[in-house]
């Protein structure tokens, strides 16, 4: 039997919760840097490599790459993809279900 450890509650997080007011309001919290995958077609592999390093290495911030998605293979992530990959892992294994049987989520919307 696996050892019993505490887990912390969850909190769901409100869908009018005002990010930006959070983001303005927090002297540690900042806005993601963005880049769209258009970008970095145009440019240089050694450009993009520098943003990488300046921002992502050197300044220990992520770098969101926009419509990156846009190139991934559509099998990627599915279902099926997940559940050869990860369907292993404890808590992975229900979430099909849950989905199939149409459990809420926090805020009373069905899972899509």
């Amino acid at each position: 039997m696996p050892a019993q450890r505490p887990r912390a509650a969850f909190e769901p997080i409100a869908p009018d919760f005002d990010i930006g007011a959070l983001i303005e309001s927090t002297p540690k919290f900042s806005y993601v840097n963005r880049i769209s995958i258009d970008q970095i077609d145009e440019q240089v592999v050694a450009a993009f490599e520098k943003l990488v390093l300046l921002h992502v290495i050197q300044g220990g911030k992520p770098l969101v790459v926009d419509g990156f998605e846009n190139r991934l293979d559509p099998w990627t992530f599915s279902p099926k993809w997940l559940n050869d990959n990860v369907g292993s892992k404890s808590e992975c294994r229900a979430f099909k279900e849950l989905v199939d049987q149409g459990v809420p989520t926090p805020h009373h919307r069905p899972l899509s």
